[in-house]
Parts: structure tokens; sequence; C-alpha cells
């Protein structure tokens, strides 16, 4: 018998049986309790935070967070889809008793789902879940029961009549309800989608997140299985709870040819989600270039805004400088927009340090003086976070060197305080003052010599910083190197 075949079933062959709902959406009606802000953050459609949540709560050892996580595991939500990480998660939840986690742990090792399968196992578990009073545990071993051969029965997959075409699959209500349709879409299952709605199933029937078979396709990538739902009468349009289409689901996880396929069928490019998003703009979030392209090339506006006055360009210049070209033309942004605080898409590119994204924009005539609400410029702010590639970009002529934030620090007091020499260097290059003051006294030479920056300090000198002067507290920068036991930049300092 062949290792992935159980009494002669293969996974394909019992498709049938394990059809009914294998976690198509995460539970909701368990007894135990989870955290309310994980809950909260579930029912939000904020997935990444509530797969945080949950897995803190299921590193500490709890059981029904444990269950939440390997669900969102295995619908890749907050999460890459991970069979195999899901199922880690499930059995621990099992472990501990929890009936739900210990029938779906059972359908896993049925379908082989992040785990060879292991029918002995699977009775095992269900056993368990049935004792803790889950029905469908214990019909799922007594259906094991019956389709297994005996001695006195052959292999029911060898006969005749197993070769005959079966009929159409009753669309069986599993977990909390839920029609099997939605497991079949989301795992791409055409043929098990072809009985389920030859049988009757409503391709229109949706989970508790509102996600129907179709969103549920989208999101794996499936594109037969799109066909076979929207050739069914599946809504091209619909959207979940979250107000999501299909079309956003599918271009966040950068399946081209399901967008593709969706568009072709009238899908709307640019429907907006609860929090604003767009299809294009969730495709520039998970850098999906090719996805960008499609969307931009059948209408996609990249000028919309979302949440915040974001602009998709923006969006671009944080995650992905490869979209920043697909976005050009009558409808792009332009790339002065700043959002609600003041920021444009060159501060989120000198934000995240995107030194390609930078290029991309200062080509574009992106204004680098351009300050947000807080005084801070995009040069200012890639110095703040230690960005020395990205402030190397950005050190041109004409910046004002001089320019101080609003908490009254100097660009070179940023770079002396972060250790960026070369960064300072350039800034002395280009007539910065070697001993501006911030509100508190310091200098870029005091700001150095508190980090221990050697060669920071050795630059300053060269440029003739004065290291005599005192800050409101009466320090000179070689005290301030004493009481931070920078004992090198101390002697630099004699």
């Amino acid at each position: 018998m062949a290792p992935n075949s159980w009494g002669g079933w293969r996974p394909a062959a019992i498709a049938g049986l394990v059809i009914v709902v294998l976690l198509t959406t995460i539970a909701v009606g368990s007894a135990q309790e989870v955290p309310a802000s994980a809950e909260s953050a579930l029912r939000a459609g904020q997935f990444q935070r509530a797969a945080a949540l949950f897995e803190q709560q299921a590193k500490a050892g709890d059981a029904e967070a444990q269950y939440r996580l390997a669900s969102l595991y295995r619908l890749g939500r907050g999460v890459e889809q991970d069979d195999a990480a899901a199922f880690r998660w499930m059995k621990l939840a099992a472990g501990q008793g929890h009936a739900d986690a210990q029938l779906n742990l059972a359908r896993m090792y049925l379908a082989g789902r992040g785990v060879a399968v292991d029918v002995a196992q699977a009775r095992l578990w269900l056993a368990k879940a049935a004792a803790g009073g889950r029905g469908e545990a214990a019909e799922l071993l007594a259906e094991i029961a019956r389709r297994e051969p005996t001695r006195d029965k052959p292999d029911w997959s060898t006969t005749v009549a197993a070769a005959a075409p079966r009929p159409p699959l009753k669309d069986t209500a599993g977990r909390n309800g839920l029609p099997a349709v939605l497991d079949a879409a989301w795992r791409g299952q055409t043929e098990a989608l072809r009985q389920l709605i030859a049988g009757g199933a409503d391709v229109r029937a949706s989970n508790e997140d509102g996600n129907a078979a179709l969103a549920l396709a989208a999101a794996g990538g499936h594109r037969p299985s799109l066909e076979i739902l929207l050739d069914a009468g599946a809504d091209v349009n619909a959207v979940n709870r979250a107000g999501e289409t299909a079309l956003m689901l599918a271009a966040a996880k950068g399946h081209t040819d399901s967008v593709a396929l969706l568009l072709a069928r009238k899908a709307a490019v640019g429907t907006r989600s609860a929090t604003g998003e767009t299809a294009l703009s969730k495709a520039v979030r998970a850098c999906k270039v090719d996805v960008v392209k499609t969307l931009v090339g059948n209408g996609a506006r990249s000028a919309v805004t979302v949440a915040g006055g974001t602009t998709v360009l923006m969006l671009a210049a944080a995650f992905c400088a490869d979209a920043i070209a697909s976005l050009d033309g009558g409808s792009a942004p332009p790339v002065n927009a700043v959002d609600d605080r003041g920021r444009t898409a060159l501060w989120y590119a000198a934000d995240r340090g995107n030194a390609a994204a930078i290029k991309a924009l200062l080509a574009k005539a992106a204004d680098s003086q351009l300050t947000d609400q807080q005084g801070v410029t995009p040069l200012a702010r890639a110095i703040e976070n230690g960005e020395k590639d990205a402030a190397l970009l950005l050190l041109v002529k004409g910046i004002d060197v001089d320019r101080r934030t609003s908490a009254g620090n100097g660009l070179l007091m940023l770079a002396a305080k972060s250790g960026l020499t070369d960064v300072v260097r350039g800034l002395l290059q280009l007539g910065a003052s070697a001993d501006l003051r911030n509100e508190q006294g310091y200098t870029a030479l005091m700001l150095a010599s508190a980090g221990g920056h050697s060669e920071v300090v050795k630059a300053l000198l060269e440029a003739g910083a004065d290291r005599g002067l005192r800050n409101k507290r009466r320090q000179t920068a070689s005290d301030i190197a004493k009481a931070s036991g920078q004992a090198a930049v101390a002697e630099l300092l004699k």
C-alpha cells in the first residue's frame, strides 16, 4: 500500500468524506475564552494584529489561542499560509483537550494537510473529540469504519463501482453550519466544486468573515475554481465584512492570473474596503509588481488616497520601489502630495531607508525640503533612523543644512548622535555650522562624545568645532565623554 494511502484511499479519493468544513473559518463558537483585543482585531479584519496577539497567548500555553492561530495559518490570514505551522499549533491545542482542535487535527491527518495521512492518529483524535461532545467526530468515526475495507470486503476504490461516475456531492454543513463549498473553494478542489454545485450548493454562501467561495478561491489563487464559481453565478463584486472583494484578496497575494480573470469578468477595480484600501493599494503594500501593472493597465487609479490621506505612491515609496514606475500616467498622484501628517512619498522612502525609491522620486523632482508637521525633512528622518545610504542620497546642494526640527536639533546634531561619519562630513562640506546648539545647549560634538563616536568627533574637530563650549548643565564635550564612560573620546578631546 502506498504511504499516502489508507485502506486503499488516497487523499484525492477521500475528498467527499473530508470535504466538510476543514477550518474554512476561524472559530468563534468555542466555549473557551480568547483575549478580547485579539477577538476585536479579528472581527475588524485586522488579521496581522490578531495573529500577533494570538501567537503571544499561544506561546504562553493558551489552548484557544493555539487553535485560533492554527486556523489563521490554515487560511493564510495575517500570516503566510502554512499547513505545517497550522498542524503544529493545532496539535498543541488538541493535546490540551481542546475538542475543536482535536476534531480538526483528525481531519488534517485524514486529508494529509501539514502531516502525512495517518488514519490511526485520526481515529485517536476523533475519539477524544467525540468524548468532548463533538457529534461530528462520532459521525466521522462511523463513516471511516463503514468505508474502510475488511477481509470480507475488497478495497472499494479498485472496484468497478468506484470507477463509475459519482453522484453530485451534497453540500454538507460542517462546523458552525458552514457549507462544504467554502472549503473546496479555498483548497482549489475543482472536481469537488463541480459536484457540490451540481448538488445544489449555494455559491453565494459565506463564512463568518463574510467571505464567499469566490473570495476564498481568489485568496488561494485558484483560477480554475474561480472560473467554475463565476460560471455558476458567483457575484464577482461581492464584499466580505471588511469590505474586501475577491479582486482585493487576489491582488494582495500576488495572484496575477486570478486578478486578470476577475478583471475580465468585470470586477470593479476601484472598490474600497472599510479602511479605504483598493486592490491597487493592497498590491503595492505587498509589492506585487505584476499585479500592480495589471491593475493600472485596467484602469486602477493611483491618485486615490487611503486612510490618513496616504497615496499609493507613498505606499510604493515605503514598501515597493519597483512599483513606482508602474504608477505613472494621468491618474498618478503628484510626487509632492502630502498626507494628513504632512508627509510626502520621499519622506516615507527616507523613513524606510529605501534608497531605490529615493532615487526614483528625486528623478521625478520630489522636493527634499518639504517638512512634515513636526518640521522633519526626509533627510532629517533618514538621519534620525540611522539610514546612512538614504541620507547620503538626500545630501544635495541647496538644502538648508542648518534647518532645525521642532525639537531644536539640527541635521549635524542628528547625524553626530547617530554616528553617521560620512553624513557628518557631507553636511560640513555643504556648510553646516559645527557649533550649532539645541535647546539644552548641546552641540554636535557633545552628542557624538556621549555616544562614543570617535570618527565623528575627529571629523568635527577637524572642521573647527569648539571643544570648550558648555551645555546648560555647564558640561563640555570632554565632561560628557568622561561621564558616559567614553575614555577614547575623552582622550581625543584633551
